[in-house]
């Protein structure tokens, strides 16, 4: 039995993503069954980038997930449910998707997974406190351990019975497509709680320090093993920049630059710009460059400080436990990517 103890984010240790993907290696998987208390847009594009579409289209895949409390996102669970040979399940799903709140009967706290290879004998666990985030799987602070054995003997002897007891969770649980709908729809009314109507006046942008995006989902604009770093803005964002770009702009014309700070502490300025689609395009910090894991369903805020905006991308947890109780005028743009200031 091979046993592998890591506490992720600090030099010299292993994360939850390359303890994962070392054990697939290692296992040549067969078959990938995991289990995540929640998962977000984030987490699923992390994955996704690691493993990359021959783990999708060679290892068929189980995933349960819990929605307690609606930290899952929907968007999360399509992305998944999305990709060949997988198949998706909520535990108690039935039950919770039903309640105000998404209120659990029992919290389903599971962060493992398992990959076995049964024709070469190889069973592999990786468990530990990481969520199926893309904080959870690498960036945060998180503490775990890999297992591994080619022994069907110490397999059984250590975690065959945690192996059985995941089955049985995955028997009982909801199918996602059942339901998947209600739940996205559920979700989204308990978003949109704050959003203002249209015709909510526009703040004093002069007064405004700090303000927020939805990134959803990022185009891979890198590469398709890279995440993205341009978004598209709804027209007017430009004036929480300290712009005041006119109604008849010309598409593709530059707005003006704009100077982040991130969290590394480098300076990076990009233009702001009209698209052909007459969204404001902004080019942010390359992620592993300047401190970020990637933008994919994170909130952005930015402060302005010396001429500068400060970046943080956070997930939607975590903006909405800092600042959701100092939301003004929060609008939704089409897509339903929401945006505004912090009061």
């Amino acid at each position: 039995m091979k046993i592998h103890a890591y506490i992720q984010s600090m030099k010299g240790q292993a994360t939850t993503l390359s303890e994962l993907l070392r054990v697939h290696n290692w296992a040549a998987t067969e078959k990938y069954f995991g289990l995540y208390a929640y998962a977000t847009q984030s987490g699923a594009v992390t994955f996704d980038l690691a493993f990359g579409g021959d783990f999708w289209s060679d290892v068929p895949s189980r995933w349960l997930f819990g929605i307690d409390y609606g930290r899952t996102q929907p968007q999360a669970l399509r992305y998944i449910m999305g990709k060949p040979n997988t198949e998706v399940r909520i535990h108690d799903g039935a039950w919770v998707v039903s309640n105000d709140g998404f209120l659990p009967r029992q919290d389903f706290h599971m962060k493992t997974s398992f990959l076995t290879n049964q024709s070469e004998v190889r069973f592999g666990m990786v468990a530990g406190s990481g969520n199926f985030s893309s904080n959870g799987l690498r960036h945060s602070l998180e503490c775990g351990a890999s297992f591994r054995t080619q022994v069907e003997k110490e397999y059984n002897g250590t975690f065959r019975s945690a192996f059985t007891a995941a089955n049985s969770l995955w028997d009982d649980a909801t199918p996602v497509d059942e339901i998947i709908e209600i739940y996205d729809q559920r979700w989204k009314v308990s978003q949109a709680k704050f959003t203002e109507t249209s015709n909510e006046p526009d703040p004093n942008f002069d007064d405004v320090e700090a303000f927020w995006i939805e990134a959803g989902y990022v185009t891979r604009n890198r590469g398709p093993s890279k995440p993205g770093n341009q978004i598209d803005m709804p027209r007017g964002m430009n004036r929480y920049f300290g712009f005041t770009a006119p109604e008849d702009l010309p598409v593709n014309s530059v707005i003006g630059p704009v100077t982040f700070e991130s969290p590394s502490g480098n300076i990076v300025s990009n233009n702001l710009r009209l698209g052909n689609n007459m969204m404001e395009k902004i080019s942010l910090p390359i992620p592993e460059q300047h401190g970020f894991d990637m933008y994919d369903g994170k909130v952005l805020v930015f402060s302005l400080s010396n001429g500068r905006f400060r970046m943080w991308a956070l997930e939607a947890a975590e903006f909405d436990s800092a600042f959701g109780h100092r939301l003004g005028a929060v609008r939704s743009m089409g897509s339903g990517r929401r945006y505004g200031y912090i009061k």
